[in-house]
């Protein structure tokens, strides 16, 4: 498995480099059996003139926008980063690593200076081990990927794989014709990855979630999203969510347990429903098995697979998921009950209810549907029962419950002990009913954002 992470190197002069943070960070992953894809980007205080940072500057964070005034120190950075990390970690290890090359063309455009950058990068880490694995362009919505693999193959670049991030609230997503589009985040994403299959590169995406601006990364719907996405995400080599936490430089430091941060888990570490989605797939067996009868456009979606499951060792991965964009919520102060209002602060209803004062509850018997779902299994011993976990408004949801206790910017150590509990995906059982010879049905409930694991 690789897990993507972005490191920022610090050095001093034109001359004399410094990786002490960096090495900190390494070693960590290291210790925990991460392999990497490291992303340079925002490299700090090599420059002569004035520095143009990210985000305004925000505290510690000092992500450059901005090029090396000289390739030939980049070029020597990146060896004796690269030196370094072999020395230390050994050619097998580091060479099971990604070398992405900047981010989102921040103040490097492309095709110039960015090739130029990129070059210096290949170049540097090849001299170190032909085995290294150098990429990019690391660009935002699928940018210049073709234009990126035109370029490597033109200039005879080393290029060992080809990344972008998309996001499905990025523009492409958002015409008069893809807005209606429940799957044009899968769509895009995958005319992208067809790129780079034609030239025979693996194809990452190292930056996506669920959405960026008011969609949330702290509800079921986020974990729907998980469930629906990776199912067809197949042909992709690397696919990884950003980000693992809350703890998060860019904007600055947040204290609320939920504000909608990138993070699978919050600063205090309770892990958010995309994060149990996560989980749940991990444990999703070794081969897929063929779903019909779901329509193209449903917000329902189901992933099947065979292996790592109950009697008959199968497993249901079912999501229904809407794009967050299509409704919002207010609270109607006088019923103390929310209603659809477009012009609402709230995508999830049940978390609106909560804020509003009404038992969530309410919520879930206005959005839930039922669903029967046909399990041909052929066999004529199947169990009675299937083990089935829930993530929704009631179910592996505790921003639910910090929203009950209004909403405190900050909690105490009990606050957090039952935040961890509310997180949790608990076992239920659902009835298997016979239908035909070596079939059985289950029905589910399934609120408007969830996502089902049912094991067979």
């Amino acid at each position: 498995q690789y897990i993507v992470v972005s490191s920022a190197l610090h050095f001093c002069t034109h001359v004399s480099f410094y990786f002490t943070y960096s090495f900190c960070f390494f070693f960590f992953q290291a210790e925990d059996g991460i392999r990497d894809a490291q992303e340079s980007r925002g490299l700090g205080d090599v420059y002569k003139r004035q520095c143009q940072y990210s985000f305004g500057d925000p505290g510690s964070y000092k992500g450059l926008n901005m090029p090396p005034d000289n390739f030939g120190d980049w070029y020597d950075l990146v060896k004796q980063l690269a030196e370094h990390l072999v020395s230390r970690y050994g050619e097998d290890e580091v060479a099971s690593w990604h070398f992405e090359v900047w981010n989102e063309m921040w103040g490097v455009p492309f095709p110039d200076p960015y090739m130029s950058l990129y070059n210096a990068s290949a170049l540097a880490l090849k001299h170190v081990s032909p085995r290294l694995r150098v990429g990019g362009p690391a660009t935002m919505q699928t940018q210049f990927v073709g234009e990126f693999i035109a370029a490597t193959s033109s200039a005879r670049l080393p290029v060992d794989f080809v990344s972008t991030h998309f996001y499905p609230t990025d523009p492409q997503c958002q015409t008069n014709q893809t807005k209606s589009n429940i799957d044009c985040f899968a769509d895009e994403v995958l005319a992208a990855q067809k790129l780079a299959a034609a030239a025979d590169l693996p194809f990452f995406i190292t930056e996506y979630n669920d959405g960026l601006g008011d969609t949330s990364r702290d509800d079921a719907s986020a974990a729907g999203f998980v469930f629906r996405m990776v199912g067809k995400m197949q042909p992709l080599d690397m696919f990884s969510w950003w980000t693992f936490s809350d703890v998060f430089e860019e904007g600055w430091m947040r204290s609320a347990p939920f504000h909608n941060g990138y993070g699978l888990m919050t600063m205090q570490g309770t892990r958010k429903p995309a994060w149990r989605a996560f989980e749940m797939l991990a444990g999703a067996g070794t081969e897929r098995v063929r779903v019909t009868g779901v329509k193209n456009g449903s917000s329902l979606s189901v992933l099947a697979t065979d292996g790592g499951g109950g009697p008959l060792g199968l497993q249901l991965f079912v999501a229904n998921w809407h794009r967050v964009d299509a409704q919002r919520f207010s609270c109607v102060s006088s019923k103390k009950i929310c209603a659809v209002d477009p012009t609402g602060s709230f995508t999830d209803q049940a978390l609106c209810n909560a804020d509003c004062g009404s038992p969530t509850s309410e919520a879930v018997r206005t959005l839930s549907f039922e669903v029967t779902l046909s399990i041909k299994h052929g066999s004529s011993t199947a169990p009675s029962e299937a083990a089935v976990y829930r993530i929704d408004s009631e179910h592996a949801n505790p921003q639910v419950l910090w929203a009950s206790w209004g909403s405190p910017q900050y909690i105490t150590k009990s606050q957090e002990a039952q935040l961890d509990e509310a997180s949790r995906v608990v076992m239920e059982t659902a009835e298997l009913v016979p239908g035909g010879p070596g079939e059985s049905l289950v029905a589910l409930q399934l609120e408007e954002y969830c996502a089902v694991r049912v094991i067979i």
